[in-house]
């Protein structure tokens, strides 16, 4: 959030922190957030939109006057965490010419396991929604918000590290979840996605089905 201009702890760090998280907001939802006046948060917002990170638009609810509800712009998502875009697509666009689109799956799928390793090494806990809590944790140590969902068979993450990446080679966005998968030891699916035009990126724990057709959450043994 630095390259931005604004500190995590700042009115305005806190209010794009609120936005990845919850894709959108009003005034009296930063001003809670912030405890500050409604004043102050419209202070902060000008300089957000100024800045071209936050855009608004008006909703109505009921009768009366529409409110105005704020999000991030593209702008904003494109300075989030990520490393060397340009870079990794050309080589990927590169290897996708020479060797086959299979070749880089295969490729993909060698580095998810390498960077599940990493995260696997710094993890203690032994079953599935401790270690999503831990996942949860050395994500946001990489710069991407993330949460647990309350129920513990899932996880939400508000940014993509390969934001540019992705919307060229949807291949990345399956080596992010295999690695998930990987250091979870279950498989996921997605529910909704950065990339697709939704504000996180939702995985929650694939049921799995017992020989006599029963569901079994692996979750909640």
């Amino acid at each position: 959030m630095t390259n931005m201009g604004f500190t995590p702890e700042s009115g305005a760090g806190k209010i794009i922190e609120y936005l990845q998280r919850h894709g959108e907001g009003a005034i009296k939802d930063f001003a809670a957030l912030l405890d500050v006046s409604a004043t102050a948060v419209r202070e902060h917002l000008v300089h957000l939109q100024a800045d071209g990170l936050v855009v608004a638009h008006a909703e109505r609810r009921g009768p009366g006057r529409p409110r105005l509800v704020y999000g991030l712009s593209e702008k904003a998502q494109s300075l989030f965490p990520k490393q060397y875009d340009r870079l990794i697509s050309q080589l990927l666009r590169e290897l996708i010419a020479i060797e086959g689109a299979d070749k880089v799956e295969e490729i993909l799928d060698r580095v998810s396991q390498r960077l599940a390793v990493e995260y696997s090494d710094r993890m203690k806990g032994t079953d599935v929604p401790v270690r999503l809590s831990e996942l949860r944790r050395l994500l946001e140590q990489r710069g991407v918000p993330a949460e647990v969902a309350p129920e513990g068979d899932g996880i939400r993450l508000f940014a993509c590290p390969y934001y540019d990446v992705a919307h060229l080679h949807p291949q990345v966005c399956s080596m992010e979840r295999q690695m998930i998968e990987y250091v979870l030891g279950e498989k996921l699916d997605l529910q909704n996605s950065i990339r697709e035009g939704a504000h996180s990126c939702n995985f929650t724990v694939h049921e799995k089905e017992s020989p006599d057709g029963r569901v079994i959450i692996p979750l909640h043994v």
